[in-house]
């Protein structure tokens, strides 16, 4: 091994140098935090609050088994389903897959993807007469 003049070691007919330079956009994105999103800090449920919603949702999908067996027009048994797990839906996207604590872009997003499917999943319910 070989020192040049600008101090890089040659090793087997290659040359290490320090590394270049950044260039001026990645200075600039470096040096700038508020160019990266790090989102509000915020702390995560403690595990007593996720035991709570598990909790809360084996107590709803109780709910949805008994109302199963209750006696009721069917067009009110999916709707009261309906609500049901739409309410465990957002229990677990909220809480287990972290959407409360997203950034309100993401959250929105998310939202408007549930409505819809929601409005396609209400039509074809009325399209096979399943809520009339």
């Amino acid at each position: 091994m070989a020192d040049n003049e600008e101090g890089a070691v040659e090793e087997g007919g290659a040359v290490a140098t320090e590394e270049p330079a950044p260039t001026p956009e990645l200075a600039a994105i470096a040096g700038h935090d508020a160019l990266i999103h790090h989102g509000q800090e915020h702390s995560h449920p403690s595990p007593a609050k996720y035991v709570g919603i598990a909790i809360l949702l084996a107590i709803i999908t109780a709910l949805e088994v008994a109302l199963y067996y209750i006696n009721m027009p069917e067009g009110l048994l999916v709707a009261f389903l309906m609500v049901l797990a739409f309410l465990k839906f957002t229990m677990v996207a909220a809480f287990f897959m972290h959407l409360k604590f997203d950034s309100p872009m993401l959250r929105r997003v998310f939202i408007t993807g549930i409505i819809l499917a929601g409005v396609v999943y209400t039509v074809a319910m009325l399209t096979l007469r399943v809520l009339i």
